[in-house]
């Protein structure tokens, strides 16, 4: 919930705005001082409220509290706030010494300069719906498209101009990985880089969009925002079977599905008439939640949990607010009481689950999903029993009639024997079938009350479904369920469901948001960057009928995606930070990206889409460290079991993901535990990801496997090979002293490894892949370490 703002971030996107006799602006100005300042204790949030004084609405402001005005508009000397805040005295300056806050001159001057102009207040901005502003008209340079248009408008009141266009080698290197997530190969650079047309880079962009790699990259965004994982979280954290879900959003980005109906479908998929299978296994995403069976919890203790973090997800998927603040009283920022709260709680309290569930697998309610070979091979076992029943009926009925002695009589084992045979047939077969977690509809839903502190056992007064008063209102039609929810969050008229996606999708192209706090909207949120350009896209989304595709197209070939990404003295001075986009995105490759590259550029990655998690190498003992039950063994998912032969191989992210214990491959590259909804991940540097690079089995067999690309299909020549290492893993060519340095280490390399044949061996002997045995050892072993360099790069693990 606290936000501080930086001095950097302040200085360029606030104090500019006093210069010159600027007119102040609430909202980008003032908001967000006393929202972090002052609205804990003058805010929303009665109870919490001190003196009776609030800052947070104009009427709050100016009324008499005990005589004086926190603000007189147009009155400085008389505002009572100015004194408090310019107070030297420690019981009477604000905010408090004890808050560990303290305003910043060009703060204070700021707040005086808006009291001197009439303290004119605004709604929240994120709480107005967008409209789409006029297109700028730059002087520099003609835009190259519409978002060009606001970056160089921005751009020229700061004195500065885009950056040049960055390579041709890497724009294709960038733009693969933003699309895709893996590295362009050497042919695709070729044809790009021979294609002469003013057109080449929107064809390859279409060529990418088109390309089912595409539905994999922008899936794991979303199994982050999911929460997805293959595990229960919780106790023992026992296995789940998720992975059909995780299917379908692959195959809904690659097939463009409309984002609205994409919100929909997964929050009331089951709620839309004549639902189909595809529509109620979208659901999964609202069934993600961790989910406990531990012996001696309390039952709807968790059954409120499982609801509070829908609330969560929910709100902060879509609506970029921190709901959850609401829980245990009103929110002490935003305009959101706790009783909103808890009717927006009442949507997700309908679901017809037990609080303790998932000992043996999947928790219910669960949706089945057979392939065809199991439902025919179920039709025939049932077809069969049908004809045994059948058989024993008769059998039944012709005993009846004959009997007239009353002597005891049983079916002959020829019958019963079949019977049995097939019921247990039928019921293993069954069995078999996989589900997955999905929503349902109680016939009776839940009375929902207001939990007093969000205790599950202390309910309040009874409330009903409904949304929060500072939102636009639900349509009077609006079924009280979570259709009518899913359709709220997506009608034009949402201020945030486009705003709050569209700035997701440009922090994931360009490296930070338009508003930099992707999961606050709300009064805490930092001032937009560029607010303009961010109601042109929300605006335009929503009129191109909510094409991500279109809107991803139409960042990518922006010409503030192109440009070049190198810093110069006066951008570090100025803009550390790239918020005024003069310079291109470079930022660390995440940890699925940088172990499919390895895998790619080795030749070892399966290229199948979809199916079941796999477990690729990890170190020992870990998932067996927390198993330390006599009887973990009854349990799923307490024994990592390697996965072998092409499964080992699979993009990063059909990797089994245990919420306990994410895989530490990626963990180490800030890969999330997925417990609860990540939109966005943190992004280190440390030397514990160089070790993994060097190290870690994955990348030590893919050194070797990409050696003895480098030896067989490389060329003869030393010189050859290097250059085509090099290019398979930046996507350029090496200059000279790159090339230099490379052949000193093999060289270096291959004297040490040629009279210890054993630490040869042992150094090739890495992973499971068989190595090429006609090729020299110590010669591989030396241009194995080569490889491992060159997947150590910077420039292999960063995009730029």
């Amino acid at each position: 919930m606290n936000l501080a703002h930086s001095a950097i971030t302040f200085a360029v996107f606030v104090a500019t705005a006093a210069a010159a006799g600027a007119e102040i602006s609430f909202n980008r100005d003032i908001r967000p001082i006393l929202s972090d300042n002052c609205f804990s204790c003058h805010g929303p949030d009665k109870p919490a409220r001190k003196g009776d004084r609030r800052l947070d609405t104009p009427d709050g402001a100016t009324a008499e509290v005990d005589g004086v005005r926190a603000i007189v508009p147009g009155d400085v000397a008389h505002s009572e706030l100015v004194a408090r805040i310019t107070s030297t005295d420690r019981d009477e300056v604000m905010p408090p010494p004890k808050s560990e806050k303290q305003l910043k001159p060009e703060q204070i001057a700021l707040l005086k300069q808006w009291i001197a102009e009439g303290a004119r207040y605004e709604s929240h901005w994120a709480f107005i719906p967008a409209t789409r502003p006029p297109l700028p008209q730059p002087a520099d340079r003609a835009p190259g498209n519409p978002i060009d248009a606001f970056i160089q408008a921005r751009l020229s009141r700061d004195g500065l101009t885009l950056a040049t266009e960055a390579s041709r080698t890497t724009l294709i290197r960038r733009v693969t990985y933003d699309l895709t997530g893996l590295p362009p190969q050497p042919a695709e650079i070729d044809a790009f880089l021979a294609d002469d047309s003013p057109q080449a880079y929107e064809r390859l962009v279409d060529r990418l969009l088109a390309s089912p790699r595409y539905g994999e990259k922008m899936a794991v965004h979303w199994l982050d925002l999911s929460r997805y994982a293959d595990t229960h979280g919780f106790h023992l954290d026992a296995g789940r079977e998720m992975w059909r879900w995780r299917d379908w959003v692959i195959d809904a980005f690659n097939r463009n599905q409309r984002y609205d109906e994409f919100v929909v479908w997964q929050l009331a998929g089951d709620l839309l008439p004549n639902a189909t299978i595809e529509q109620k296994l979208a659901t999964g995403f609202v069934r993600n939640n961790m989910v406990n069976f531990e012996g001696g919890a309390i039952a709807e203790e968790y059954l409120a949990a499982y609801v509070k973090d829908r609330v969560a997800t929910t709100a902060t998927a879509f609506l970029g607010l921190t709901v959850a603040c609401a829980e245990c009283h009103d929110h002490k920022f935003d305009p959101i009481t706790q009783r909103e709260y808890y009717q927006f709680y009442a949507y997700f309290n309908a679901v017809p689950e037990k609080g303790l569930d998932g000992s043996k697998g999947n928790a219910a309610p669960v949706l089945e999903l057979p392939s065809p070979e199991q439902t025919q091979r179920i039709a025939d076992l049932q077809k069969q029993l049908a004809r045994v029943d059948q058989q024993v009926a008769i059998a039944t009925a012709e005993q009846q009639a004959v009997d007239s002695g009353g002597e005891p009589w049983t079916l002959p084992k020829a019958l019963t024997e079949p019977a049995a045979r097939l019921r247990k047939e039928v019921e293993t077969a069954k069995a078999q079938v996989p589900n997955v977690m999905v929503m349902a509809q109680m016939a009776q839903p839940r009375t929902t009350h207001l939990l007093l502190r969000g205790q599950y056992n202390q309910p309040g007064e009874p409330v009903t479904p409904g949304t929060p008063a500072s939102l636009p209102p639900l349509p009077a039609d609006a079924p009280p369920n979570r259709l009518g929810l899913a359709r709220w969050l997506v009608d034009p008229q949402n201020p945030l469901t486009a705003r709050v996606t569209v700035n997701r999708f440009w922090k994931n192209l360009l490296g930070t948001g338009i508003v930099k706090t992707l999961n606050d909207f709300g009064s805490q949120a930092e001032w937009p960057s560029h607010p303009e350009l961010l109601d042109w896209l929300a605006t335009e989304f929503v009129e191109s009928g909510w094409d991500v595709k279109r809107l991803v197209r139409l960042i990518v070939t922006s010409d503030t995606y192109r440009q070049d990404a190198r810093m110069t003295r006066e951008l570090r001075e100025r803009d550390p930070e790239n918020r005024l986009y003069a310079r291109g995105p470079r930022f660390r490759l995440s940890g699925e990206e940088i172990r499919d590259t390895a895998l790619a550029v080795s030749g070892l990655l399966n290229p199948r889409i979809g199916g079941a998690s796999v477990s690729p190498y990890q170190p020992e003992g870990i998932w067996e460290e927390l198993s330390s039950r006599g009887d973990s063994k009854q349990w799923t998912a307490q024994f990592y079991e390697q996965s072998h032969g092409p499964d080992l191989y699979r993009r990063s992210m059909y990797t089994f993901w245990k919420r306990t214990c994410p895989p530490p491959q990626l963990q180490t590259f800030d890969a999330p535990d997925r417990e609860t909804c990540v939109v966005s991940r943190e992004r280190t540097n440390t030397p514990l990801q160089a070790l993994v690079l060097l190290n870690d089995p994955t990348y030590v067999e893919a050194a070797r496997l990409l050696a003895e690309r480098m030896i067989t299909e490389g060329g003869a020549t030393p010189v050859e090979r290097v250059r085509f290492a090099f290019r398979l893993t930046t996507a350029r060519l090496p200059s000279e002293a790159e090339v230099s340095a490379l052949l000193d280490l093999f060289e270096k390399q291959r004297s040490r490894y040629a009279p210890q044949p054993a630490e040869a061996a042992k150094l090739l002997s890495q992973g499971e892949h068989p190595r090429n045995a006609t090729l020299d050892p110590a010669e591989l072993a030396a241009w194995t370490l080569v490889a491992s360099t060159l997947l150590n790069l910077d420039e292999t693990v960063t995009k730029g």
